[in-house]
């Protein structure tokens, strides 16, 4: 009889919300399916039940150092085991110890604080006498410094990079920082005694930014305490709130103060790193970042922060324009200019003899009746600040179609009673007048975000006119350095992701080989066992001795099974993360390249200098695959033959024997296979789907999917057309070349 061990589980309750977690069935503790999930807590979404630290505190017990702490994933109390619930400050832990629990537990029920008793419980980022969590007065006085040092290490780091990426200043703490470098980050500065014990510069500064606004979030009180919250706040509603916010802050805790004053001196220095690269930006960048880190109510009162977030982002802005931080703040941008009234809407250069209608059918920049689609066209590649108007599709009103940032904006323009404007009250006496007005002045006086003039029209009679293209030029210099720099950057993440996902292939291979031969072992050892008692006293020895070495064998190749699957785990995380770093890449490369064409094509507009505008680009490589290096005349074998024991990303093209349509076939290597896909031809056009065939020819296909993933299509066929089967491999020197503009984004 089978002395195999059941373990039933119901999978179907898994993921309910219960009092606790669905928990095995199995009474038989030795079961190896019950051990595997013991050791799984990240099986399920949510921590398992069954952790209550059974422990009473005696008389010597050490006391625990409980602080507010706000979990960032579901947490159980380990007195009661029911959940810690909340966005924010959902109960304590324990400093010393780790233990985490409800504030009523804590008092309500005695427990003993001890590292050992509650190890196998506590979370995996905690780490014992945390920097992160400790009161501001604490730290300073214990370092005797202006402000804590986590704060002036990570602010530190930000500058230095922010000098040499002067555009992204403002914009640094607001990019994603993954998690997990986050807390590696926060596990090296807890467990350093010193700060030159830690070295910043090999993380991702944005996990830097990051790892700050976790340690201001954790602070027990934050850095405007909680105390002056009404303050603050009275103060932001009151007339002369700048100088009465100044005033506050000289009245605060020194801690307080000091933390306070080296944080707004590192914002402004931002700012004016910013204001150098002469690209503006908002210091809402900041504001709507620390508006909550910085200043926010009591816990009970939290609530507050839903109608007080305006005034939060207010009080920011103004200290920072206004408070003297030790550093001299950039010019400011001059004060948005007063909606126009009736009797104040000049109308110089303005013929008033001629109806309103007369004149605009007079301005070249007004289109009449075109469709959106024409529009479009019309403004496509265009420069920020480029316009027309057309008749909108309500009688009477009209779209102005704007270009910022990169896209067309559409903004009514309504008329009633005899006057025009964007919103009520309308105060121009003419669409003419409107436009006039708003090429000398922002649009942001009605939309924040287009902080922008009306600065080149679409004439209908002659192409725009631009001046001073200098600064586009610069423009361009700096966008192509980005765009390369970026590029560069995905292209090792691409080779590293590529490499990592044939290592595991073969390391899986590996793997399954080893499960057999431990299966096989198995067998072997059993086999031994059932002899043994039918064995002779002279062959007792020798089978024992046999015996002994076939157990040592399977002990070897396990250990080094276990080795190998350690390395898969390893080796699949950092994959992962690779997959992490090169999506967070792509927008932004795509931005540039999008950025980058716009200036070129304004450049070519305007007539400068072809050859100009290629020396700027000439350190792009451009690596075109000719027709005969990638088209051979075979059937599906014996392409699957030419493309065996190639490398990922080689390729070629051929017809399809059996279609009577003259269709073709790629057939591709990845992940050591050969993948084949059906290319379509509509209306002499070329795609991989009837309703993607955007190609005029098979060559601009191979070159756009030599620079673009075949992912797009096919979400498992994440390879590029990187390999003509025809073409002579690369020296090792030249292969980084043959892949430097596999990145150039489609603008379709």
């Amino acid at each position: 009889m089978s002395n195999s061990v059941t373990c039933s589980w119901d999978l179907t309750k898994m993921y309910e919300f219960s009092s606790s977690i669905q928990t095995c069935g199995c009474q038989n503790v030795g079961s190896n399916l019950c051990d595997f999930y013991s050791q799984r807590p990240y099986a399920s979404s949510l921590p398992l039940s069954g952790q209550i630290v059974e422990m009473e505190a005696d008389g010597a017990a050490s006391e625990h150092r409980f602080s507010e702490y706000s979990f960032p994933s579901m947490q159980r109390c380990h007195l009661c085991d029911k959940f810690l619930y909340g966005l924010i400050s959902q109960g304590l832990q324990c400093r010393e110890c780790g233990m985490c629990c409800h504030r009523y537990c804590s008092s309500s029920r005695q427990s003993e604080c001890s590292v050992p008793k509650i190890e196998r419980l506590r979370r995996p980022s905690f780490t014992i006498n945390s920097v992160f969590g400790e009161d501001l007065a604490e730290e300073i006085g214990k370092n005797n410094t202006e402000t804590p040092w986590v704060i002036s290490k990570c602010t530190e780091e930000i500058e230095k990079w922010c000098e040499n990426h002067q555009t992204e200043a403002l914009s640094v703490y607001r990019m994603y920082a993954k998690s997990e470098e986050v807390n590696a980050i926060k596990v090296q500065l807890n467990m350093a005694t010193e700060p030159s014990q830690v070295n910043l510069s090999q993380f991702n500064v944005h996990c830097v930014a990051g790892v700050l606004k976790k340690y201001l979030r954790e602070l027990p009180n934050p850095v405007i305490p909680v105390e002056f919250y009404d303050n603050f706040i009275t103060a932001a509603k009151s007339g002369e709130h700048s100088k009465n916010l100044i005033d506050l802050t000289t009245q605060l805790p020194q801690p307080h103060k000091s933390t306070l004053h080296f944080l707004m001196g590192h914002f402004i220095r931002l700012w004016r790193i910013q204001h150098e690269s002469g690209t503006s930006d908002g210091l809402d960048k900041l504001s709507h970042v620390f508006c909550h880190i910085l200043l926010r109510p009591p816990w009970e009162k939290i609530i507050e922060i839903v109608d007080n977030t305006k005034l939060h982002i207010d009080i920011i802005e103004e200290m920072l324009k206004n408070g003297n931080w030790g550093e001299t703040t950039p010019p400011l941008a001059p004060p948005v200019p007063p909606r126009p009234e009736n009797t104040s809407v000049g109308r110089s250069g303005l013929d008033t003899s001629i109806s309103p209608e007369e004149q605009l059918r007079e301005a070249d920049w007004y289109w009449g009746n075109i469709s959106r689609e024409e529009v479009n066209e019309h403004l496509r590649d265009k420069p920020d600040g480029t316009f027309l108007v057309r008749d909108a599709t309500s009688p009477g009103d009209y779209t102005l179609t704007l270009r910022k940032g990169g896209t067309n904006k559409l903004i009514k323009i309504y008329h009633k009673d005899g006057k025009y404007g964007f919103v009520e009250p309308l105060n121009f006496d003419s669409v003419v007048e409107l436009i006039e007005h708003y090429k000398h002045n922002s649009l942001a006086i009605y939309n924040k975000t287009l902080n922008i003039r009306l600065l080149h029209k679409v004439s209908r009679n002659i192409n725009p006119v631009y001046t001073d293209v200098s600064q586009e030029v610069q423009k361009l210099q700096q966008v192509h350095k980005d765009y390369l720099k970026k590029m560069a950057e995905y292209d090792k993440h691409y080779e590293q992701h590529s490499k990592l996902n044939q290592e595991l292939q073969l390391k899986h291979q590996a793997l399954d080989a080893f499960k057999e031969t431990v299966k096989v072992f198995e067998e072997q050892l059993e086999l031994h066992r059932r002899h043994h008692a039918d064995a002779s006293v002279r062959d007792l020895q020798r089978l024992k001795e046999n015996y002994d070495l076939l157990r040592g064998r399977l002990d070897s190749i396990t250990g080094s099974k276990e080795h190998l699957e350690a390395d898969i785990s390893a080796k699949t995380q950092r994959n992962r993360s690779l997959i992490s770093d090169m999506n967070a890449l792509r927008p932004e490369i795509k931005r540039l390249n999008r950025q980058r064409d716009q200036i070129k094509k304004y450049l070519q507009d305007q007539n400068y200098p072809a050859e100009a505008i290629e020396k700027i680009l000439e350190s792009e490589s451009k690596v075109k695959h000719e027709e005969k290096d990638w088209y051979v005349e075979c059937d599906r074998p014996g392409s699957e033959k030419l493309l065996s024991n190639q490398r990922d990303g080689t390729f070629l093209i051929r017809p399809k024997r059996d279609d009577k349509n003259d269709k073709l076939v790629l057939s591709i290597v990845y992940q050591g296979t050969v993948g084949h896909c059906l290319i379509y031809k509509e209306n002499h056009h070329y795609g991989f789907t009837p309703q993607t065939c955007d190609f005029q020819n098979i060559n601009d296909l191979v070159e756009h999917y030599s620079r673009e993933s075949l992912r797009e299509h096919n979400s498992k066929l994440d390879v590029r057309l990187l390999y003509p089967v025809n073409k002579e491999p690369a020296a090792a020197g030249q292969q980084n070349v043959d892949s430097v503009n596999y990145l150039q984004m489609n603008q379709s």
